[in-house]
Parts: C-alpha cells; sequence; structure tokens
C-alpha cells in the first residue's frame, strides 16, 4: 500500500501517544520543526469534535500542515461521505480510506 499520509506506521499498529505523565494525549499538538497540527484524541490521531456532553458536533482533520491534510477517527484514517481521508502534495494527492483501508488514489495531473 502507497500513502502520503504521516503517520500510517505508527497508529496502524496501535501505538498511542502519550504526554509527559504518561497520559493519553487529548486536545491539539503544533510540531516545533513546522506548522503540523496534531488532533488527538484517547492518544489516537482522531479529527471528531465533541462537546463537554460528548455530543458529535464536527470532524476537523487531525493532521494539519502545508498542503497536506489527513483525517483519522478512532486509530484509523477515514472519512465519511465517500469523501478522501488524506490529502497531499499541495492537495493534488487524494487517497481514500474506510476505516484504515485504503480504497482509492487520485493523482490530479498538472
Amino acid at each position: 500500500m502507497e500513502t502520503k499520509s504521516y503517520f500510517i506506521d505508527y497508529n496502524m499498529t496501535k501505538r498511542k501517544f502519550l504526554d509527559i505523565k504518561g497520559n493519553p494525549l487529548n486536545g491539539v499538538q503544533i510540531s516545533r520543526d513546522k506548522t503540523t497540527v496534531y488532533r488527538f484524541r484517547d492518544g489516537f490521531l482522531d479529527g471528531d469534535v465533541y462537546d463537554v456532553d460528548g455530543r458529535f458536533i464536527t470532524v476537523k482533520p487531525a493532521v494539519e500542515a502545508p498542503g497536506h491534510i489527513e483525517y483519522w477517527r478512532k486509530n484509523m484514517i477515514h472519512r465519511d461521505n465517500d469523501e478522501a481521508a488524506v490529502i497531499s502534495e499541495g492537495f493534488s494527492v487524494k487517497e481514500y480510506w474506510t476505516n484504515g483501508i485504503q480504497t482509492s488514489v487520485e493523482k490530479q495531473e498538472g
């Protein structure tokens, strides 16, 4: 499987990301080397947003970098409604995933 995902090698092996106290990461992290935003829930990449009562609000990318976004849900690359889950290379490559399984890749010629 070929993918432009930043984290496929980590999260598809069920690796949790933990804070310095050993607790699962939650919320947003921003990398220091470049402007990359990572969203975590219970230690896994997950862009789903819920209110304080646990009601679903919206979906945001779990990974955002210049020219690159990834949608993750519960430790799997995933996007609902047949939308691209990984969009990369200046938004010219689109990967479609359902529950961690890649279904297709589109490359825009330019």
